[in-house]
């Protein structure tokens, strides 16, 4: 029987320790020790709101040297958590540096920065990424068929190819020996698509292949980078309210916003019992 798992915040203590394995308070076995990350250097894709904001403030508390990137640091100003709609936080801890995703000069001149200034990069979290709102093939609320193709292709610019171009990038600063981390977010939307959503359920599936292929082509060839996929549900962001519309002149707003921000939460539900409906068989 389908069983749909409730949305639920993870703000607590990392599920390892610190040094060497402590006790579990539950009476369960050993809590594993976290892997040492003081020193290494993160780059978080996408880090001024969202998930790229909470990864960021946690690997930073971890020890690391965090660069997040996104298209508009300066506005980031604000000392706040997230806690109220529309916060601007500014990072602690870490730094916050410009990149235009679906631009490859502005990722280019981010990866130099970044070799000049440390020279390598640990960690790479392939988080970036734009939303779409508009349907594809029926007319909208405003009774327009909106789907230029150009913004179609501006979506997957973002959301593959723009992180296509920073893995190939950032693979040559990453250790020969030892310790090496790629992240990327696909999203459920890999699995259940959105009504209106066809281009960016195209790039988060494009995402998925993406690690496939370098689990394939790393298949025979030992690597210490290690590859991890991740496909969030619903989460609190600011994805959907700044996604690129259908046409350059119209944004999705107002009644038409909620329908879409209530389908895709929907949505989202019905993919986490499909898959938990799947594991209990």
């Amino acid at each position: 029987m389908a069983k749909v798992l409730p949305t639920a915040e993870y703000t607590g203590p990392l599920p390892c320790s610190l040094g060497s394995p402590s006790a579990n308070t539950t009476g369960g076995p050993p809590i594993p020790p976290c892997e040492d990350l003081r020193g290494k250097v993160a780059l978080v894709t996408g880090a001024s709101t969202g998930i790229g904001f909470g990864a960021a403030k946690r690997l930073a508390a971890a020890g690391m040297k965090v660069v997040g990137t996104s298209r508009n640091p300066s506005q980031y100003t604000n000392n706040c958590t997230y806690e109220v709609p529309g916060d601007r936080c500014k990072p602690a801890g870490w730094e916050l540096w410009p990149m235009e995703q679906s631009s490859y000069d502005s990722i280019d001149n981010l990866v130099r920065r970044i070799n000049q200034t440390y020279g390598r990069v640990d960690l790479l979290f392939l988080n970036a990424g734009r939303g779409y709102g508009s349907s594809t093939y029926f007319p909208n609320a405003q009774g327009r068929v909106c789907n230029e193709i150009g913004q179609m292709e501006l979506v997957m610019q973002t959301n593959f190819w723009g992180n296509v171009r920073l893995l190939l990038a950032v693979l040559p600063l990453m250790p020969k020996q030892g310790y090496g981390r790629i992240l990327a977010t696909s999203s459920v939307t890999a699995f259940v698509s959105l009504p209106g959503g066809m281009p960016y359920a195209a790039s988060k599936v494009s995402m998925a292949k993406l690690a496939e292929d370098w689990l394939w082509e790393h298949y025979d060839r030992p690597t210490n980078i290690q590859y991890t996929t991740l496909y969030p549900g619903n989460v609190r962001t600011n994805v959907i309210r700044n996604s690129i519309p259908g046409c350059r002149d119209q944004q999705v707003t107002g009644p038409e916003l909620a329908v879409y921000e209530n389908a895709a939460y929907n949505a989202s539900l019905n993919a986490f019992a499909t898959a938990t409906q799947g594991q209990s068989q």
